[in-house]
């Protein structure tokens, strides 16, 4: 089973975020693997505004195009990416992508995807090709959502964003291979806004024994001007108790 272990440090000012380069965007502090790498949050207008629990179709579609505009290959990934969206801080998980070479009809891939966090549902998800994601309650504090994903690989895609991310939050995902087909074998990739002003690869992780956990805490971090808050993501086991 794959361990992940990442810290998004997120440095967010009073004022909104004009670009992902100017003073108040998102800087990310990522570990994976026992390497360190800095990431920082990049902004695609207009993304999740209506406030709803869906990602449409449009939606789905920018970040596809978003991440093939920069030359990243989105067909046979699992993406994470960290966005600064009209719902706050969101922590977006892309499913497969299209670069419209898909020949034929390709099988029907399937990712099992499970999560935990505190707080009340700020979830979303596109499930247009088809899948499952349902919500409930996991005890004080906490919901579990779970579900299927599924896509024909390079024909469509889906994505699940955790969203309005705040400070003290934690949240928990699991990822498990269902029967998926021509995914890469480093499978997982982590993106970054550089600062050539694109989206780049920053690292990758397989999955190992048909898993890849992740464990997310929202923590304060150092002082620094604005807030400052720390994501840490490691392999889990189910949802980690709040640290005193």
């Amino acid at each position: 089973m794959q361990r992940v272990q990442f810290y998004l440090v997120s440095l967010i000012a009073s004022t909104s975020i004009a670009t992902p380069t100017l003073a108040g965007s998102l800087d990310v502090s990522l570990t994976l693997n026992n390497e360190t790498v800095d990431l920082t949050a990049g902004t695609i207008p207009g993304l999740f505004g209506d406030g709803g629990s869906l990602i449409t179709e449009e939606e789905l579609f920018a970040v596809n195009e978003s991440l093939i505009a920069a030359d990243i290959q989105t067909v046979g990934h699992l993406s994470i990416l960290l966005a600064e969206t009209d719902r706050g801080l969101a922590l977006i998980n892309l499913f497969g992508g299209n670069d419209g070479s898909a020949p034929g009809q390709p099988p029907i891939s399937v990712l099992g995807c499970q999560l935990f966090w505190e707080g009340h549902d700020t979830t979303m998800v596109n499930q247009d090709s088809g899948g499952t994601w349902t919500v409930s309650p996991a005890g004080d504090d906490w919901l579990v959502g779970a579900g299927s994903f599924q896509w024909q690989q390079g024909l469509s895609f889906e994505a699940m964003a955790l969203t309005e991310l705040n400070l003290g939050q934690n949240a928990s995902f699991h990822f498990n291979d269902l029967g998926m087909h021509n995914m890469q074998e480093q499978v997982l990739q982590l993106i970054t806004f550089g600062d050539s002003g694109s989206w780049e690869v920053a690292d990758t992780a397989a999955f190992t024994n048909g898993a890849i956990e992740i464990d997310a805490e929202i923590t304060n971090a150092v002082p620094a001007p604005g807030s400052l808050v720390v994501l840490a993501l490691a392999g889990f086991a189910g949802p980690r108790r709040r640290r005193r």
